[in-house]
């Protein structure tokens, strides 16, 4: 299993990328946000998912191990394959998936090609316990969706819905990179 590249940009085509690692080029799939931030000749390093079937392997490309995750859970919901699922995280960051989840938004899904109302339902029904329900946290519109990604590393550590809540209320808003906002949650968290 390929779990990361970390080379030169090739080439770009469509909604693929060929990564140069070592004098070996690698085909990855990714999405129209990653896409669009990048350019040929540039170096990356991104997380990789890959997927085999009968009939293709490929490696799907995404920025953050948040969005390999969330990629795995969609792609567990009956009716929803690769395709779909780095579609979805294509158009939209992570947390907004998860936060349509976790409020039940149908509506949310079916601005995303690909995805109808019957498939919008069965993510919401299948991955709302898996995700936590979101929808419940208050974090209003002061906190910028980067939350959202320091929200779920952060419950990906073991840490419980309120005091996550609580500890990312009292974040320094002159901390802007997401690592830095994981490093002070978990110095005021320990």
């Amino acid at each position: 299993m390929i779990s990361s590249l970390e080379g030169t940009i090739n080439k770009i085509w469509g909604n693929n990328m060929e990564i140069g690692v070592g004098g070996v080029g690698y085909w990855v799939k990714a999405g129209n946000r990653l896409i669009r931030s990048r350019k040929e000749g540039e170096e990356i390093r991104i997380q990789t998912y890959m997927t085999v079937s009968e009939n293709d392997v490929s490696l799907f490309g995404f920025e953050s191990w948040e969005e390999v995750e969330l990629f795995r859970l969609l792609i567990t919901v009956s009716g929803v394959g690769p395709k779909t699922a780095a579609g979805i995280l294509g158009e939209v960051a992570a947390g907004e998936v998860i936060r349509a989840i976790g409020d039940a938004d149908v509506g949310f899904f079916g601005k995303i090609k690909g995805v109808g109302k019957k498939t919008a339902q069965k993510i919401i029904i299948e991955l709302k316990s898996k995700v936590g329900g979101l929808g419940e946290l208050n974090l209003g519109q002061d906190l910028p969706l980067i939350e959202d990604d320091l929200f779920m590393s952060l419950k990906q550590l073991g840490f419980g819905r309120g005091e996550i809540e609580r500890v990312i209320k009292r974040l320094p808003k002159e901390m802007d990179r997401l690592e830095e906002r994981l490093g002070w949650c978990l110095r005021e968290l320990g």
